[in-house]
């Protein structure tokens, strides 16, 4: 059999490849567009798909755009529907409406990601395809599959954990979300700033210990908490304290993800620095509110390594790599949803989900290009975290979009790597 992929990350399109290698056909495309055209093409050949497995998140066209658009095709060519591609959805996070959604477009099943080799092949199998085998990839495919079923069913775990209200939602959305209130309010001031911070006394601690490093240190020693205020500014304080509460969430009891925790922190920290030197460079909404959004876009992936960390025994077996693809193919869209959870607005709620495409348009919001360039200039200057390739600059439509040179860019690194060099010390003690 035949099977058309619609997936436009090139890790879970490779992934999900990988999976269903020597299973079938497969031909693969990194958008609806190429996905469309390529359908088109093979029916006219007389090399039609019987299948197609399709994203419901894509950039331009949706997956969802895309299915309309097939089914509008096949109508057109007077194909039954019993003729018609037998169509999978997947989506990251399986709301009602979109669920509804998928069925009102004309698909057959959806599946939730992370891919399950073995949702899959029953899916296939229930489409009433016989699909091709082979002793080697059979002996493969068993040990791959019991792997991926423990790391893709600890993310689905972690996932149904909040959905039920079991993950423990640690403090940072609260005290981010209210000094973001008060610094957008014309009447801010100082001693409103204060009171929130002064709430959580380790977080004031920690504040007047970032003021006194010497990255943030003035000509007098801050003694309270208005002092760091009064001498930092409201929105770098912001920063700061974004930064501290956001570090506490990278703490594990599990040992054997704690290295990687400790990348994701520097990989979010790098990207807050990004964030905050490209807007300085093109943006008017203010670096210091394009530095909190960086710091927590991957907000999403933190939390579910988290939760897997702390409910994983310590002698356990964790295929990290395995992990992170996982993780990966749905952190976007629950982090999207964990900003909607808090009662975030849309423009957080925005860079969380939309952050990892790599399709724009000139309607894109600003601040989704400033951390989606920031992403991956994070990787530029050594603090990657996801299994992603370097990307040339001339290649990443959001510098385009955003009028950046390839001169800016080295500039903006350039700054970059050394202020995460120096504020990094201030950090790594909290």
């Amino acid at each position: 059999m035949k099977i058309l992929i619609a997936e436009d990350q090139a890790i879970s399109r490779e992934v999900l490849v990988k999976m269903l290698s020597g299973l079938c056909q497969i031909e693969a495309f990194g958008s609806g567009q190429e996905a469309l055209k390529a359908f088109e093409v093979a029916f006219e050949k007389s090399e039609p798909f019987q299948m197609m497995i399709l994203d419901v998140s894509m950039p331009g066209m949706s997956g969802i755009d895309l299915l309309k658009a097939i089914r509008a095709y096949e109508h057109k060519k007077d194909l039954p529907k019993e003729d018609r591609a037998k169509t999978l959805m997947f989506t990251s996070y399986a709301d009602k409406d979109t669920v509804i959604s998928c069925y009102r477009a004309g698909c057959d099943d959806y599946a939730i990601k992370p891919f399950n080799r073995k949702v899959i092949v029953e899916k296939i199998k229930k489409f009433g395809f016989t699909i091709e085998s082979d002793s080697h990839n059979e002996a493969e495919g068993g040990q791959e599959e019991s792997k991926e079923k423990t790391m893709g069913q600890m993310v689905s775990d972690a996932i149904a954990d909040f959905k039920r209200g079991k993950i423990d939602i640690p403090a940072l959305p609260n005290i981010v979300q209210e000094l973001q209130d008060i610094i957008s309010s014309p009447n801010a001031s100082v001693t409103d700033m204060a009171k929130i911070i002064e709430n959580d006394t380790a977080i004031s601690i920690k504040l007047i210990i970032a003021a006194n490093s010497p990255f943030y240190k003035g000509v007098e020693k801050t003694k309270d908490v208005k002092m760091a205020i009064n001498r930092l500014g409201l929105d770098v304080t912001q920063s700061i304290v974004a930064a501290i509460a956001n570090k506490g969430l990278y703490e594990t009891k599990n040992a054997s993800i704690k290295s990687l925790m400790d990348k994701i922190w520097m990989h979010s920290f790098a990207n807050a620095h990004c964030a905050r030197e490209i807007a300085k460079k093109v943006s008017s909404m203010g670096y210091e509110k394009a530095y909190v959004k960086g710091l927590i876009h991957d907000v999403g992936a933190t939390l579910l390594i988290k939760n897997i960390g702390d409910n994983t025994p310590q002698n356990a077996d964790i295929n990290i790599n395995e992990l992170i693809n996982a993780v990966f193919e749905v952190h976007a869209s629950f982090g999207g949803v964990l900003f909607n959870k808090w009662n975030f607005s849309k423009d957080f709620v925005n860079v969380a989900t939309l952050h990892e495409w790599n399709r724009y348009n000139e309607k894109t919001e600003q601040e989704i290009l400033i951390v989606n360039l920031a992403d991956f200039l994070s990787y530029k200057i050594g603090y990657g975290f996801f299994n992603k390739e370097i990307t040339e600059i001339s290649e990443i439509e959001s510098a385009s979009l955003l009028g950046l040179t390839e001169n800016d860019i080295t500039i903006i690194c350039e700054k970059a790597e050394k202020t995460v060099e120096e504020a990094s010390e201030a950090f790594a003690k909290f």
